[in-house]
């Protein structure tokens, strides 16, 4: 290995440096990219409880498709329709749950989530997993508004 030649006044020529320009730019552009993916990891990832807000605001709108939208899947979609959905049930729901009540507990069991809420007539939900982020409403325990749909009271969805 070769050592770099000294220059003139003995000391070793300095390396070429990286422009300023270019440093701050990358650094730029990697606090943007860092400050983007956060953002988007908040706004996909939404715990059950909002998922119960955002459910219960829909419902107090009147929003018939945005509410239906936050049903499961698997359990109440298959159940109703989005007609009988708005039709049916959603007054019922919109008279025992609103948007300003208070999550006191939620216990998350697997792929679902009981949670209790106070301030409201329907105080305990029950929600399941929707992909890795987020919850639909799965229903209501025992004597609640969901819980009594039967599939030969509405016509499937």
């Amino acid at each position: 290995m070769t050592e770099p030649e000294p220059s003139e006044n003995g000391f070793q020529s300095a390396r070429p440096r990286l422009p300023l320009w270019i440093t701050i730019v990358s650094v730029v552009i990697a606090i943007g990219s860092v400050s983007v993916l956060v953002l988007v990891l908040y706004e996909e990832t939404r715990g059950p409880a909002e998922i119960l807000r955002e459910f219960a605001r829909r419902v107090d709108r009147g929003d018939c498709a945005g509410s239906y939208d936050l049903l499961d899947d698997n359990d109440l979609r298959v159940l109703l329709s989005e007609d009988d959905w708005c039709s049916e049930v959603l007054p019922t729901v919109d008279a025992v749950l609103d948007a300003d009540f208070s999550l006191e507990r939620s216990v998350l069991d697997g792929y679902l989530a009981y949670l209790d809420v106070s301030g409201v007539a329907q105080t305990e939900w029950i929600l399941s997993r929707h992909g890795e982020r987020s919850w639909r409403i799965e229903g209501t325990p025992e004597g609640g508004p969901l819980d009594q749909l039967e599939l030969s009271d509405f016509s499937v969805a």
